[in-house]
């Protein structure tokens, strides 16, 4: 069952860059009446704590929200930040459906993220907080998904709305050659996807299509397979998958977040790691070339 808490006469604080933290840390959150911080305001990646506590204001806050309010939280425009992380809160819905959405950060909702929310059937109201807030009754969820720890069960049956209904012989690989070169990928991968073509996969490019077609192309698929990226992460939003998932490590190892979510959606997944020399960046920006091009067809080609 979702688990979440109920603060009264709350006070919500926006976020600010935590110049001191780890890159991204931010500072800000909510406090109750009391005035103590809410810790579930904050979240955590792996053993790092990304959101810290802030001073609490020292003045009424600025505005007031008379009515009761979920506590969304921080809106990235990344698209698998926002994924995993935006939308970890979320599960809470079902319990107060009409309730709108605070956020405390980012000041306007991007179309795909729109659509995403379409997708999910969230029809509430976004509430940009750009100033400390009052809120007469705050509903904060337990994140449902925290990077590199845990994808909760509650929160994957919230995510996973679509149907997978799977056409025979449809083999999509999510592609990354045509992303920006400072994105990460690797430098030979069309000559791997001429290879995959032949054998009758389809060449699918994320970025171009939109959200609705990337959802439906996976809904379709009998074999999903790329190199690692976030267009892995919209499988959160299918409901009973069975297809095979074939994921190729960009460098010595793959994203833990990948495993966290084929173990909370029981998917067929396989890692694999071929052969590669990095060539230029660092961490997920990093590109690669593949030595043996046919590792990578031989793997997929394993039982």
């Amino acid at each position: 069952m979702t688990q979440f808490t109920t603060i009264s006469d709350a006070t919500l604080v926006p976020v600010r860059v935590k110049k001191d933290g780890p890159p991204g840390a931010m500072i800000g959150g909510a406090f109750d009446g009391n005035g103590d911080y809410v810790d579930q305001s904050a979240f955590f990646r792996g053993d790092r704590r990304f959101v810290y506590r802030p001073r609490a204001p020292t003045s009424a806050a600025d505005g007031t929200i008379g009515e009761q309010a979920i506590f969304a939280g921080y809106l990235y425009n990344h698209f698998g930040h926002f994924l995993l992380e935006s939308l970890s809160r979320l599960h809470v819905l079902p319990q107060c459906p009409d309730a709108p959405l605070l956020w405390v950060k980012e000041r306007e909702m991007k179309p795909w993220h729109q659509d995403i929310f379409r997708i999910l059937g969230v029809q509430n109201r976004h509430i940009f907080v750009t100033e400390p807030a009052r809120v007469r009754s705050l509903v904060v969820g337990n994140c449902g998904f925290s990077i590199g720890n845990y994808f909760r069960p509650y929160h994957e049956r919230f995510l996973g709305k679509v149907e997978w209904q799977p056409i025979s012989g449809r083999w999509i690989w999510l592609s990354r050659s045509k992303l920006a070169a400072d994105l990460g990928g690797i430098d030979n991968e069309t000559d791997i996807e001429a290879v995959l073509a032949l054998n009758g996969w389809t060449i699918f490019h994320a970025q171009e299509h939109s959200l609705d077609q990337q959802v439906k192309i996976l809904s379709d698929a009998e074999r999903i397979a790329g190199f690692e990226g976030s267009a892995f992460h919209l499988l959160v939003l299918l409901d009973q998958i069975h297809a095979r998932i074939d994921i190729f490590s960009r460098g010595s190892s793959i994203n833990r977040n990948f495993d966290l979510i084929a173990q909370a959606k029981r998917l067929d997944q396989r890692v694999h790691g071929v052969a590669m020399e990095q060539i230029s960046g660092a961490r997920s920006f990093s590109r690669y070339r593949i030595g043996d091009l046919d590792e990578v067809v031989a793997k997929l080609a394993a039982a």
